[in-house]
């Protein structure tokens, strides 16, 4: 079993590793819409079978398919904030040899491995800052896109709504359904946010009581 320092280490190097996979991303969707648009203007049979020979992709491949992957890293990113909490209640459980598991508190989520650190353990989580506001909304917006597939609906998702009214990387785009549109400084932003985190979150590691805590063990 990691001791906490190791799980907030390695969830740290992680994100590292899925903000360069979404930067990497983000900019094959580019490169496909140059290579799209130049097939068509110089009829090049290759890379117009690359793409079917269809000559009605110029939307979708520079709004639609990059909103369906943005919508992917956001739920893919929550997921793994969570399953990181939830192995750093684990964690925190060996080493302070607390009797109780984070499952026996009512709740999902990070808000419940939240409940179970602060109430139970000596580690003192950075929640007062505006990452972990980022993470939280983050949460709620993904529940829109796991729950309703991004379709935003007034009177079930007002708090989405007003998360989304004060973020400008957040649109609510009104056609004959609302629906969720993502820039892509956001899904940065909350990677940044994450490793803020994780950053607080070693310091206060290292303060734990149990000699395991010590990063070099």
């Amino acid at each position: 079993m990691q001791v906490p320092y190791q799980v907030v280490a390695y969830f740290s190097v992680e994100l590292d590793s899925y903000k360069l996979f979404i930067e990497m991303s983000e900019r094959n969707w580019l490169e496909e819409l140059e290579r799209y648009t130049s097939s068509i203007l110089e009829d090049h049979e290759p890379t117009l079978h690359r793409f079917n020979y269809r000559n009605d992709l110029s939307a979708k491949l520079s709004d639609d398919f990059p909103q369906y992957q943005r919508k992917s890293y956001l739920i893919m990113l929550v997921s793994i904030f969570e399953d990181f909490m939830n192995q750093l209640c684990r964690s925190v459980e060996a080493d302070l040899n607390i009797k109780a598991s984070f499952t026996d508190f009512t709740g999902t989520g990070i808000e419940r491995a939240k409940q179970y650190l602060s109430k139970l353990s000596s580690l003192s989580l950075p929640v007062s800052g505006t990452e972990w506001k980022q993470i939280k909304d983050a949460q709620a917006i993904r529940n829109v896109i796991a729950h309703a597939a991004g379709h935003i609906d007034k009177k079930a998702h007002s708090k989405q709504l007003n998360i989304i009214d004060c973020n400008d990387n957040l649109e609510a785009e009104h056609y004959a359904r609302t629906h969720l549109n993502i820039d892509k400084k956001y899904v940065f932003n909350l990677v940044d946010a994450m490793k803020l985190f994780t950053d607080k979150l070693l310091v206060e590691c290292e303060k734990l009581p149990n000699k395991k805590i010590n990063k070099d063990t």
